[in-house]
C-alpha cells in the first residue's frame, strides 16, 4: 500500500512540476486498515483547483467554452469543471488566459471594472472563433480590486468575477 502511494505522489508531483504549480504532497500513514481507509490522505498546499487554476506560479489561466444544458446556453469553465468561475489573481502579475472554444459560436472574452455603478471595459481578447484551440490572451492588473469578465456575444450566461488580490 505504501510502495502505490509512493508512487502516486510522485506522479502527481511530477504533474504539478510540469504544469508549473508550487504545492507540498504530505501523507498520513496509518497502523491498521480501517484507519488506512478513512485517514490517509494527500493534500495540496492551496488545494482548490480554481485557486491553481488563477494564480499558478507560471500565471496561465485557463478556460474553455462549453455548451451546456439543451437549449444553447454557454458557459466558461475552468479545468476543475467549474461553470463561470470565480478566479483570483495577484495584482501587478502578468496572465495568460488560454481559452478553446468547442462552440459552432464566436465568443469574445471581455475584462471590465465598475466604478459608481458604471461599468468600463478594461481589457478584451480576439473574437474566439468556432473550435478554436488555446487562443491567447494577455492580463494584467495594477491593483486590488474585483473585476467582472462576460462573453461579449453572451453576457447573460458567460460571466463570473476576478478578483484581483496584493
Amino acid at each position: 500500500m505504501q510502495q502505490k502511494l509512493t508512487i502516486k505522489a510522485i506522479l502527481i508531483a511530477i504533474s504539478g512540476i510540469l504544469l508549473g504549480l508550487n504545492f507540498q504532497v504530505s501523507t498520513s500513514h496509518a497502523t491498521n486498515e480501517t484507519e488506512s481507509l478513512s485517514s490517509n490522505k494527500t493534500t495540496f498546499g492551496n488545494v482548490t483547483v480554481n485557486e491553481i487554476n488563477a494564480a499558478r506560479d507560471n500565471g496561465t489561466i485557463i478556460l474553455n467554452v462549453a455548451e451546456v444544458g439543451d437549449e444553447e446556453q454557454y458557459r466558461w469553465v475552468d479545468v476543475s469543471g467549474a461553470e463561470n468561475p470565480v478566479i483570483n489573481i495577484i495584482a501587478g502579475k502578468d496572465y495568460t488566459f488560454k481559452v478553446s472554444n468547442s462552440t459552432p459560436e464566436v465568443h469574445e472574452l471581455i475584462i471590465d471594472s465598475t466604478v459608481n455603478g458604471k461599468a468600463s471595459e478594461i481589457a478584451k481578447s480576439d473574437e474566439i472563433q468556432p473550435y478554436a484551440k488555446n487562443i491567447e490572451f494577455k492580463f494584467k492588473s495594477d491593483k486590488a480590486s474585483s473585476l467582472e469578465y462576460h462573453c461579449k456575444y453572451h453576457p447573460g450566461m458567460m460571466n463570473g468575477t476576478i478578483n484581483v488580490i496584493q
